[in-house]
């Protein structure tokens, strides 16, 4: 599993609801637009990123989760969090969403953080991939062995 075949899976996801990718790709990061997207991606697009992992085998999903743990990490920083939501949990959720709405958007938000939206979640997208390791493999993933996804885990993006 590479970087690139990671956001594949997220892209192909999208893909998988034609109307619902042109969608977000109409959405020129608007608020309204994004906000609606937000409930489709944890619905919709959230089903087919669960059948595209479903179908990896143990090696591949082992290292899609820690892809995913490191991406999460990497936006973990306050100049984001300034832009999205309060709480611990709701600036998690926040990132869930930057990351399932694919590589260009999250490439937009880590690059111009004031892009970033307030309160747009997408928590089930985020932790989706645990529950498919738990169901494929009867075992729990052992969860944040090489980064932790928590808010203000990225000790370095939290400086001030």
């Amino acid at each position: 599993m590479t970087e690139e075949k990671f956001w594949k899976i997220i892209e192909k996801s999208w893909q998988d609801s034609p109307e619902l990718k042109k969608k977000r790709d109409e959405a020129n990061n608007d608020e309204n637009s994004l906000e609606q997207l937000s409930y489709q991606l944890e619905e919709d697009i959230t089903e087919n990123y669960i059948k595209r992992l479903s179908k990896l085998k143990k090696e591949e999903l082992t290292k899609f989760i820690h892809i995913l743990e490191e991406r999460m990490y990497h936006i973990d920083r306050k100049e984001i969090h300034t832009y999205t939501d309060g709480s611990d949990d709701g600036f998690l959720y926040c990132r869930c969403f930057i990351l399932g709405m694919g590589k260009s958007y999250y490439e937009l938000i880590d690059k111009t953080p004031s892009k970033a939206k307030f309160d747009l979640e997408a928590e089930g997208f985020g932790f989706s991939a645990y529950q498919v390791y738990e169901e494929l493999f009867n075992e729990e993933f052992d969860r944040y062995s090489k980064h932790s996804m928590e808010s203000c885990s990225n000790s370095e993006g939290w400086i001030e």
